[in-house]
This record gives C-alpha cells, sequence and structure tokens, in this order.
C-alpha cells in the first residue's frame, strides 16, 4: 500500500509538471506569435501610408514605393547576416537583442525628416526583421516535443496573419488621424514590450535548431526551386500590394472604405493561412497552382478596371487571399526538402524579400516611367504570378518527396540528417 501511495505521488508529481511544461510551452509560442505580429505590422505599414507620406515629405509616391524595396533588400540580404552573427548568442537572447534594436530603429524613423534618411532606416529594419523571424519559427519548433512542432509555428505564422489582418488597417487609420509617424512610435513601443515579453516568458534552454545546416543542405537544386516560386509568388502579390493605398484612391475610395477594404485583404490572408497550415505534407502543389490562378485573375481586374470601385474592392481582397496567404503552403514545399533550422528559414524568408524587393523596385520604375500610371507595377506583378505558375507546375520538390515531407512536417528526423 505505501508502494502504491508513493507510485501514484510519484506519477502525479511526474503529469502536473508535463502539465505545466505545456502551459509554459503555449505561453511561450503565444509571445513568439506577438512578436511576429509587431514586425509584420512594421513590414506593411509603409504600403498603407504612402499617401499621408507623400504628401508630408514632398515625394512623389513611386519614389516612396522604394521604402518597402529598402525594407525587403534588409530583410533579404542582412536577415541571414544577422542570424549568422547570433548564431552563437542563443535564441532567445538573440531574440530579445533584435527586437529591442528593432525599437530603437523604429522610433528613429518616427523622427526622421527626410527620404534618404528613412531609406536607411528600413534598411536596418528589414534585416533585423528577416533574423527575427527565423530565430521565432526555429524557436517555435525547438519548444515542446518533436510532434507538437508543426502546430507551434503553424501558431507563430499566425502572428504574422494577425499583422497582415490588423497592422494594415490600422497603420492607415494612425495616419489618417494622428499622422504617419505615429505609427513608427507605437510599433517601437510594442517592439520593446515584446522584447521584454521574450526575455521572460521564453525558456533560456529552447534548443531553436540554431546549429549549422547539414552538409550539403544549401547546395540542394531542389530547395532553390522552392525558394524561387517563394521569390516570384510573393514578388507578384507585392507589386500591387505595395501600393495598395494608391491604388485604392484611384477607384474612388475614401479613407474609411480603404481602411475597411484593407481589413478585407487581412481578413482573407488570415483565413486562407489557417486553411493552409492544415493542407498535409507533400500536398500542397494543386492547392499553390489554384492560389496563383486567382492571384492572376485578380491582378489582371486590376489592371483592366482601375477606376471601377467594387472590382477593385474585389481583387483586392481576393489578392488577400493569395501571395502573402500562401505562405503555410511554401513552407511545406521547403521543409519537404530541407529540416527546418534557423539557417534554412531564414534564408527561405531571404527569398520572398527579395522578391518583393525586386517586384516593388521594377513597379516603382514602372510607375515613374508612365507618368504616375499604376499599371505598370500591376503589369509586373502579372509577369511575376506567370512566372510562378510554370515553375510550380513543371514540378515540385515536395510532390516528389511526400514521405520525406510528412516526416519533417510532424517534427520527426529523417533518417540519416541532424536538425
Amino acid at each position: 500500500m505505501v508502494l502504491l501511495r508513493g507510485l501514484d505521488l510519484h506519477t502525479s508529481v511526474k503529469v502536473d509538471a508535463s502539465g505545466m511544461q505545456r502551459s509554459s510551452s503555449k505561453i511561450s509560442v503565444l509571445v513568439l506569435a506577438c512578436a511576429l505580429f509587431v514586425v509584420t505590422t512594421s513590414e506593411f505599414q509603409v504600403s498603407a501610408m504612402l499617401g499621408a507620406m507623400s504628401r508630408d515629405l514632398g515625394v512623389p509616391v513611386g519614389d516612396l514605393g522604394l521604402l518597402v524595396t529598402a525594407y525587403s533588400l534588409g530583410m533579404g540580404l542582412g536577415g541571414p547576416v544577422v542570424a549568422w552573427c547570433l548564431r552563437g548568442v542563443g535564441v532567445r537572447a538573440g531574440l530579445v537583442l533584435v527586437l529591442g534594436c528593432y525599437a530603437v530603429v523604429e522610433a528613429m524613423a518616427g523622427v526622421a525628416g527626410e527620404e534618404g534618411a528613412l531609406l536607411v532606416l528600413r534598411v536596418v529594419t528589414g534585416a533585423l526583421s528577416g533574423a527575427a523571424f527565423g530565430m521565432a519559427l526555429s524557436a517555435a519548433m525547438g519548444l515542446g516535443s518533436v510532434g507538437e512542432r508543426a502546430r507551434g509555428s503553424a501558431v507563430v505564422l499566425g502572428g504574422l496573419m494577425a499583422g497582415t489582418l490588423f497592422g494594415l488597417p490600422l497603420s492607415h487609420l494612425l495616419a489618417s488621424t494622428l499622422g504617419w509617424r505615429a505609427s513608427f512610435f507605437l510599433l517601437a513601443v510594442g517592439a520593446a514590450v515584446m522584447a521584454l515579453a521574450v526575455f521572460v516568458c521564453l525558456p533560456e534552454s529552447v534548443a531553436g535548431h540554431d546549429g549549422p545546416p547539414s552538409s550539403g543542405e544549401l547546395r540542394d537544386g531542389r530547395l532553390w526551386l522552392c525558394y524561387l516560386s517563394s521569390f516570384l509568388t510573393i514578388g507578384g502579390v507585392f507589386a500591387a500590394f505595395a501600393f495598395i493605398d494608391p491604388i485604392l484612391r484611384g477607384a474612388g475610395l475614401g479613407s474609411g472604405r480603404s481602411t475597411l477594404t484593407m481589413l478585407g485583404f487581412g481578413g482573407a490572408a488570415f483565413l486562407v493561412n489557417r486553411w493552409g497550415g492544415r493542407v498535409r505534407a507533400g500536398a500542397a502543389r494543386p492547392w499553390l497552382l489554384a492560389g496563383l490562378v486567382v492571384q492572376l485573375a485578380a491582378l489582371l481586374v486590376l489592371v483592366l478596371a482601375p477606376g471601377r470601385p467594387l472590382p477593385v474592392v474585389v481583387a483586392v481582397v481576393l489578392l488577400g487571399g493569395t501571395g502573402i496567404a500562401l505562405n503555410p503552403l511554401l513552407v511545406n514545399r521547403v521543409v519537404a526538402v530541407a529540416d527546418p533550422g534557423v539557417l534554412v528559414n531564414t534564408v527561405h524568408t531571404s527569398a520572398i524579400t527579395l522578391g518583393v524587393a525586386a517586384a516593388t523596385t521594377l513597379g516603382s520604375r514602372a510607375i515613374t516611367a508612365g507618368g504616375g500610371d499604376l499599371r505598370g507595377t500591376l503589369l509586373i506583378g502579372v509577369g511575376f504570378t506567370v512566372a510562378a505558375l510554370v515553375l510550380v507546375a513543371v514540378g515540385d520538390a515536395g510532390a516528389r518527396h511526400p514521405g520525406r515531407g510528412r516526416a519533417v512536417a510532424a517534427g520527426c528526423r529523417p533518417s540519416g540528417r541532424g536538425v
């Protein structure tokens, strides 16, 4: 009897400890999601405030579109550099440092008085953002059991979608009421709060998969084909999204209706992202093709009917359900051929943001060359989307390796490969 009671007590203590660990992991994952919410809102804020910034700074919208390009270049080229430099620091300490610097740079952007200073600051912010994405995703995969990694990463990506849902209309609303600088100051405070939350809530011992990539992993041609399709897919939608404010104003929509349309864009992105996270590993190709077809159709509507409010609103909402919302499907394809380490995740983020940089650079130049005609950048988006359709249609790395995709997506280690 005494032995049985002791066994019951020991079992109860183990169950309680396991329950507390799961609860702590859930809180940590939610904190990581909130951190990505702040970072994502910062990424999208300029697109929502182009009109207000153009009027205040006296700079044409086409030129200010380069701020989106600068952010993307910083994220794409600087993100892996920051992640590499912090590889020996530990995920928690590295993320706290990145978010703290993020807060400082956002505050500096709020007081910047000229386009040149803003360009530099957006490059730095983008580099910090790229590292934050890779660290947050990898930290989520390092929490809990291996079977919970996919679920944790999906919750963290939910922070990205929430940033898309609320960040865009929030920045637009702030620019319309308090001025565009208020958005930068608010996000500076948010980043500082999240740095503190990560320090308090994220376990210091979280693995985070921050080791070097396994031998030859980044030399795998299939992985780079996945990166290229992500580059083209997100670049295609951003050729329009970067100029969403002038697109909506060109259709005759006022501030209130523009904010509601942006909310619809974010809502579509959130819903499709949640659904995409449930697509089984190795089955991304047909759904990605369908998303790209919708993306192409929406862009063509914006090209052909730029001054008609209803078609423009419908097209913008449909765009919300493509591009950014297809992230889980794009990640699905990457993890089918590579382990989800910090460097693999950060390079994937870089490929996406370099696509944004390329599309917005070409789009800005097309608008300037066309005397302010937005159809130039929309045609750039059409070109990117068609190229993505062709690339995904002719072959999908994840579809060729469904068994391995299931193993990695479930958080398992494929035979012969370390995490």
